[in-house]
């Protein structure tokens, strides 16, 4: 039985940026099964650093700026956790679209070492709520002891772990919402409802191979284009058949965020505060609403408002 009075579950980007932006020492904790899991429109990365290892990090540059009017998040890319770094040409279309990279200008990914010893590769399987503290079981049923718990999980993982602990139910809905992605040839765009990212012929090959990319180079324009709709899909599927996960093979040049999870109608964040002052969530099901293209920005913001 052990004792942290600080600790995260999940190694995402959520959880890289709130442990390097807090006092208080973090233990991680997180799988490492290194797969992909897909339920209804929900794909997830289910190892060391989540979904962030599978489509790199492009950032909003026009919602940066804006955020960084706020001092708190300004603080978070003062500490130069990562770089933010143009990937097109200022006189071209795209020129919104930046991305975030290491100090080698390679693109971001959180792995391991970034935790700086701090992470334990192994998963949480339970939450008990207890008066003074929480209690977790781990896969191998050893048990911990928690002052208090940031639940940084992705989306599937989160429900299946609140699902585990009794906390919800296989008849309680989930609710969240995203939007269409798809490819487009750049002939007719319509730029003030949709977002764009240009995808050279290079990279889509690229990510095929490789299942990611490495860098950037920049670039004016390419013909095809990654389109996300400014439409907003709204989903609700009972908890139970959420559950019913599937191992797929990611689409590693296609993505769609996942936005305001609720169950039951209730957000997330506030369902999850009702069982618990103790606890907090980040992750993209705790930004309230879905907006087109690049997430990274409003996940690091949300932390820097409700940390």
């Amino acid at each position: 039985m052990k004792y942290i009075n600080n600790l995260i579950i999940g190694s995402g980007i959520s959880s890289f940026v709130y442990s390097q932006t807090v006092k208080q020492k973090q233990v991680i904790y997180s799988g490492k099964e290194n797969k992909v899991l897909q339920s209804n429109n929900l794909y997830e990365y289910d190892s060391v650093g989540g979904n962030s290892n599978i489509w790199g990090g492009y950032i909003n540059f026009k919602r940066h700026k804006k955020f960084l009017k706020n001092k708190r998040y300004k603080k978070i890319f003062e500490k130069n956790l990562f770089k933010i770094n143009k990937i097109f040409k200022i006189n071209s279309k795209f020129a919104n679209t930046y991305c975030i990279t290491d100090k080698n200008k390679n693109i971001f990914r959180v792995d391991k070492k970034l935790f700086k010893g701090n992470l334990i590769e192994k998963k949480i399987f339970k939450i008990s709520i207890k008066k003074n503290n929480i209690r977790l079981t781990s896969e191998d049923n050893k048990t911990i002891f928690v002052k208090k718990l940031i639940l940084c999980a992705g989306n599937l993982n989160l429900i299946k772990l609140l699902y585990q602990s009794n906390l919800i139910y296989s008849t309680d809905i989930i609710s969240f919402d995203d939007g269409p992605c798809n490819y487009v040839l750049n002939i007719f765009i319509n730029q003030k409802n949709n977002y764009y990212i240009p995808m050279p012929l290079i990279k889509i090959f690229e990510k095929m191979l490789f299942k990611k990319s490495k860098l950037y180079k920049i670039l004016n324009d390419s013909f095809i284009l990654q389109k996300f709709s400014n439409k907003i899909n709204k989903h609700k599927i009972l908890c139970e058949n959420l559950l019913k996960l599937k191992e797929k093979k990611i689409r590693y040049f296609l993505s769609n965020h996942v936005t305001n999870l609720r169950i039951n109608n209730i957000p997330i964040r506030k369902f999850i505060k009702s069982k618990s002052k103790r606890i907090n969530v980040f992750s993209s099901g705790t930004i309230k609403k879905y907006l087109p293209g690049p997430i990274i920005q409003d996940l690091i913001f949300d932390i820097s408002i409700n940390k």
